[in-house]
């Protein structure tokens, strides 16, 4: 309800379960938001770990003082991302959202790290922690306070698909929990446990090294370029096929930049279409795909042959090998090209994960002579898709 009531008051244009049109302004809001509630519980909570002499809650101010950085971050991010195209960057400058996320998971893990030798000398060197029962209700608040940031946090990320934010959110979580370890330890200390000062403040840094790892491993991968969902390539076909006159869509490529996504694909259609026609039908494919998932797509048409008796017994015979196959998982682009020189049968394999060159090409040659000892007559041109590639 509180984010809800913040969104519409400070993105007036963002309108509850419909299109989202102010991405960036959002990203902006949630660094705002961020930065002025950490400055306020960095402040606290400092006062109070030089008041009371605690390293974990001097420690734990640290890690807040860290998330106005982040918050930081996130702003200059969003604000790189929201640039349009140009010369030098002519898909958009949308991967600077997983740059942003990058520094933040590469913070967490340095501060982390200078917890920890913080927390060693206090461990060798302990001093006592002197805290009333005000200090710990205020530290209560700050965990309550960096919790619903931590949602508010993760709520904008999902709203608007962010994995900038999902990393904020991630920031805000852990130092809501370091917090509970810091609650913990000057608990703990203000009794006469004075170890568990320093203990807390090697967990509070153990964890933060730990969430900047988790961050990074997540980000890493759309950086280096992943490979895309199950759900999204599937999601693609479909709207292939719901569309009159193409069969089906293979060879799908997908690169993403930020939010921005570039789709690729070969669309079958009927060999018996014009030139003219099949143009037509690529385009509004195309436009068709933009106005579904918002991608940019290029399509490439691929004549198919669905009553050419031979191209149907073919299939067959490829279905039957395909089902004992150790190292393809599908086909495509099956054609029979006859002159009256020779008859070729030509089609792409699709190869299974994981398959090392040599195999495939020993899989790909008994495979063409499978074919050519059941179709005597013809030659047989087998290719292999590419792993970027997808049906």
């Amino acid at each position: 309800m509180i984010t809800e009531l913040i969104l519409k008051v400070a993105v007036p244009r963002y309108r509850p379960g419909g299109k989202i049109i102010a991405r960036a302004q959002i990203g902006r809001l949630q660094a705002w938001v961020s930065m002025g509630i950490n400055g306020l519980l960095a402040a606290v909570k400092m006062a109070l770990g030089l008041a009371i002499n605690s390293l974990a809650l001097t420690a734990d101010a640290i890690h807040t003082i860290s998330d106005l950085a982040t918050s930081a971050v996130v702003l200059f991010g969003f604000k790189i991302a929201a640039k349009p195209a140009d010369k030098e960057h002519p898909y958009g400058h949308g991967r600077a959202e997983y740059i942003a996320t990058l520094i933040i998971a590469i913070m967490l893990g340095v501060i982390g790290f200078e917890f920890i030798k913080s927390s060693v000398g206090r461990l060798i060197n302990p001093l006592p922690v002197s805290a009333g029962p005000w200090v710990l209700v205020v530290i209560g608040l700050t965990i309550v306070i960096k919790a619903w940031l931590g949602q508010f946090s993760k709520t904008l990320g999902r709203l608007i698909d962010s994995s900038t934010l999902a990393a904020d959110a991630w920031h805000h979580r852990s130092d809501a929990i370091s917090s509970v370890l810091v609650l913990v330890a000057v608990w703990g200390s203000s009794l006469g446990l004075t170890a568990l000062d320093g203990m807390g403040g090697m967990l509070v840094g153990v964890y933060l090294i730990w969430s900047g790892f988790s961050i990074a491993k997540d980000v890493i991968d759309p950086l280096m370029g992943e490979a895309p969902s199950k759900e999204l390539v599937r999601r693609i076909r479909q709207l292939c096929q719901s569309r009159e006159n193409i069969h089906d869509a293979h060879d799908i490529t997908i690169h993403k930049y930020g939010q921005h996504q570039f789709i690729g694909l070969h669309a079958e259609v009927s060999s018996l279409l014009s030139i003219q026609e099949a143009h037509d039908i690529a385009e509004q494919l195309a436009d068709f795909l933009q106005e579904q998932l918002g991608a940019y797509a290029i399509i490439h048409v691929d004549p198919i042959d669905l009553d050419n008796p031979l191209v149907n017994m073919v299939g067959e015979k490829l279905n039957e090998l395909l089902s004992s196959s150790q190292v393809f998982s599908g086909y495509h682009d099956l054609r029979v090209v006859e002159t009256q020189q020779h008859k070729v049968i030509l089609v792409e394999m699709e190869v299974k994960a994981d398959i090392d060159l040599q195999q495939q090409e020993t899989a790909r040659r008994q495979l063409a002579d499978n074919l050519k000892e059941h179709f005597t007559d013809s030659e047989v041109d087998i290719q292999l898709s590419p792993l970027h590639t997808y049906r």
